[in-house]
């Protein structure tokens, strides 16, 4: 090798030597490492543990026998204090910095995003941001939007169904762009499902069924690894009459009319159709993502009005695009009578599902309904608390869930090559789920973020 190359080799070696040494070691050490294993069934909880951050990854994380100090390294101790994994939001919006601040303050260091007419457009400028997750819809047809019953784009008509290899292609054109969720929806008919499924898997893309024309069985049947909202995930136990109408007509008097239905049933939670569609669920491990915070969370006994949250100060009540709350008693501010009469039928819907062992996934549905960013994955915290989750298993949907029903195995746990984004808690979030806003320490992708700075209007 000629001299001048190999000098410019070994500079390159030096060089590269250096920047890895100047690379912080961070470790936090004394603290609990909550166990939120097997969908929150686990309890081997490690005390006195050890975690050691670099590179934005976890190096080593256990018990503080196992784990070495590495030198030079910079220690804080959080002996008394809580390690968990930082919470996702598997069904939001960033529209702003502010909407990014919020959901970091509130712990969310993962936000699956998506633009629609309720939720606007997403701002990838961001800085500091949670990490961002694209999510699309796919209907798989071109379609139409068309009025019901007087109510404009109440519902939908097909006009041509993709074929198998327009799907492959749609989907592979996806994976490509870097979209790592996908809503397959309405439009989508039950002979497009295993085509559909098998291309999200070929792309590595999770699945989230929000349908109409198939039905959540096929679904189940297909693959489709998880379901948005109660009113939704429940059609199936419909009378087929009005399950056909809903199928392409969520948006207006049908979905008025499943509201009803819900509500006139005298013991919901015995309802042979509804004990067929949660064991089903329960058997083939699907996630659900109730969004319960959007609609049922204003309406419980326990809720708190989200604007009295302190990060909640820094958001624009201009920017929610759909029906905000009101911010001086955080409710609705022009309810439909219908749809809260049929709330305490929606909770027990969930209640039959959590009773029989389904798994859920947490996702908000922000800024529809007026949720906010952060500060609704909490709520929506509460809600599977309130449907018989404990709450290790709530916070188990928050995190950990994800590795189980999508595959996210770089997230939701804090073990050893995983992102090091991690909460640090004063208090047990075992004892109460409440524990989870009192953050000690904010770490997102192996950096420590300033709560305090977050609270600054942008």
């Amino acid at each position: 090798m000629p001299a001048k190359k190999l000098y410019l080799l070994l500079i390159t070696l030096v060089l590269c030597q250096c920047a890895i040494a100047q690379q912080e070691v961070l470790v936090l050490k004394g603290g609990t490492i909550i166990d939120v294993t097997d969908f929150g069934n686990s309890e081997r909880d490690i005390s006195n543990a050890t975690v050691v951050i670099e590179g934005g990854r976890i190096k080593a994380a256990g018990s503080a026998s196992s784990v070495k100090v590495p030198k030079g390294a910079k220690v804080i101790d959080v002996s008394g204090k809580y390690i968990v994994p930082g919470l996702i939001d598997c069904f939001g919006i960033i529209n702003d910095q502010a909407y990014a601040n919020a959901y970091l303050y509130m712990g969310v260091t993962t936000a699956v995003m998506t633009e629609d007419n309720r939720r606007g457009k997403i701002d990838w400028t961001v800085n500091p941001s949670p990490h961002k997750i694209i999510l699309d819809a796919y209907w798989g047809a071109k379609s139409k939007r068309v009025s019901v019953g007087g109510v404009e784009n109440a519902g939908f008509e097909i006009v041509r169904s993709w074929s198998k290899e327009e799907i492959d292609h749609d989907i592979d054109s996806l994976g490509k762009a870097g979209v790592k969720v996908l809503l397959v929806h309405y439009a989508v008919v039950p002979a497009q499902l295993p085509a559909i499924v098998a291309a999200c898997k070929r792309n590595k893309i999770a699945t989230i069924g929000e349908l109409g024309l198939s039905s959540y069985r096929e679904a189940v049947q297909a693959g489709i690894q998880s379901f948005v909202h109660t009113s939704r995930y429940s059609a199936d136990m419909l009378p087929d009459s009005l399950r056909k109408v809903y199928s392409t007509s969520p948006f207006g008097p049908p979905a008025r009319a499943y509201y009803e239905y819900i509500t006139g049933q005298k013991n919901i939670a015995d309802d042979p159709k509804l004990l067929e569609l949660s064991k089903l669920y329960r058997d083939h491990r699907i996630g659900l993502i109730s969004t319960a915070g959007m609609i049922q969370y204003p309406e419980m006994e326990f809720a708190t009005n989200p604007w009295l949250e302190p990060i909640a100060s820094i958001i624009d009540e201009r920017t929610i695009e759909f029906e905000p709350l009101d911010k001086s008693t955080g409710k609705p501010k022009n309810p439909s009578p219908v749809r809260q009469h049929a709330v305490p039928a929606l909770v027990e819907i969930d209640k039959v599902f959590a009773k029989q062992g389904v798994r859920y996934i947490t996702g908000t549905g922000t800024d529809a309904f007026g949720t906010l960013p952060g500060i609704s994955l909490h709520n929506e915290l509460a809600m599977l608390s309130h449907f018989g989750l404990t709450n290790r298993q709530a916070l188990a949907a928050a995190t950990h869930n994800f590795s189980l029903l999508w595959e996210w195995t770089s997230i939701g746990k804090v073990e050893t090559g995983r992102d090091a984004n991690i909460l640090v808690l004063d208090q047990n979030p075992v004892t109460s789920l409440k524990h989870l806003k009192a953050i000690s320490l904010l770490i997102v992708e192996g950096k420590i973020v300033d709560r305090n700075k977050l609270m600054q209007k942008p």
